[in-house]
């Protein structure tokens, strides 16, 4: 590929909005990545000067340097476009952003209340030991006999909060909306 550019690389205008390089990107990188079913001869080379071109074109900040090395003004979506690059600093924050294509990871999902399904027999236990313990040291027959009825509830709770979670994994792996 005898492309000067990154932009003529990726066949895109310079004036392109991040969309249409990311687009541009993925296009190129199914045509020549190695691992494709027909690669084209020189295609990690290509691949490489590909992948290259999204990330200088990818990052806001190392696009307005490059278009500044390559003597354009810095395009309209630039922040201060028509200033100086000084101002370019303020988007250090943006490097912290996953890539644009990166898929969301449902590992690290928000905890909700149904979550707390798996801690509901580590409470039935101490509330169960709790219960019969002072029930002895107070000798209270109903706190005793409360402990020792609390103790099938909490063995099934033990079997089935893992079950639960797995059906949980499993619906949330399948694309199932949680509840």
């Amino acid at each position: 590929m005898g492309a000067r550019t990154h932009y003529e690389l990726l066949g895109v205008d310079p004036a392109a909005t991040h969309d249409e390089i990311r687009r541009a990107f993925r296009r190129q990188a199914r045509l020549h990545h190695p691992d494709a079913a027909a690669p084209r001869a020189g295609g990690g080379e290509a691949m490489a000067a590909i992948t290259e071109a999204w990330e200088v074109l990818g990052d806001p900040v190392r696009r307005a340097a490059y278009d500044a090395g390559l003597g354009r003004p810095p395009p309209a979506w630039a922040p201060g476009a028509g200033d100086d690059l000084e101002d370019l600093e303020d988007l250090e924050d943006l490097e912290d952003l996953p890539p644009p294509f990166a898929e969301p990871d449902h590992d690290e999902a928000p905890s909700r209340p149904a979550d707390l399904l798996v801690a509901l027999p580590v409470v039935l236990v101490l509330v169960a030991a709790a219960s019969f313990g002072l029930g002895v040291m107070w000798r209270v027959e109903g706190m005793r006999t409360l402990g020792i009825l609390l103790v099938p509830l909490t063995v099934a709770a033990f079997a089935t909060a893992p079950l639960f979670s797995m059906l949980r994994s499993r619906n949330r792996h399948r694309g199932v909306p949680r509840p």
